[in-house]
């Protein structure tokens, strides 16, 4: 039962990304993504999502949403391993969707409830 919502914020987190990827709101949202989903290694992750991100923009114009659509997948993954690992991101991360997007589906807010119970 969890793993539908889980699934829902990542996607949600990964197409916020790719959405500002080649926009002046990058740095701030992947920073932001970054810290919520793994503060001890932000650097890290943030260096990681920028190579991914080097590939979208680098993408001909004729390419961009199926390079959108390459990043949203990849992140996607990345991000649900990142929440499974460390569900208490969870609301974090919400929390930064929402500054960014507040129309941003809210059907993940329910493993917030179901994250504390799984460790």
């Amino acid at each position: 039962m969890r793993e539908q919502p889980l699934r829902l914020l990542a996607g949600a987190a990964a197409g916020a990304l790719a959405t500002v990827a080649d926009t002046e709101q990058w740095p701030d949202l992947r920073a932001r993504v970054a810290a919520a989903l793994a503060p001890d290694l932000v650097d890290l992750v943030s260096a990681r999502m920028d190579e991914a991100r080097s590939r979208l923009v680098a993408a001909p114009r004729v390419r961009l949403e199926l390079a959108r659509a390459e990043f949203t997948t990849e992140w996607r993954g990345s991000i649900h391993t990142m929440l499974w690992e460390r569900p208490e991101a969870a609301g974090p991360l919400r929390a930064v969707l929402h500054d960014v997007s507040p129309a941003l589906p809210r059907a993940a807010e329910d493993f917030a409830a179901g994250a504390t119970s799984r460790r």
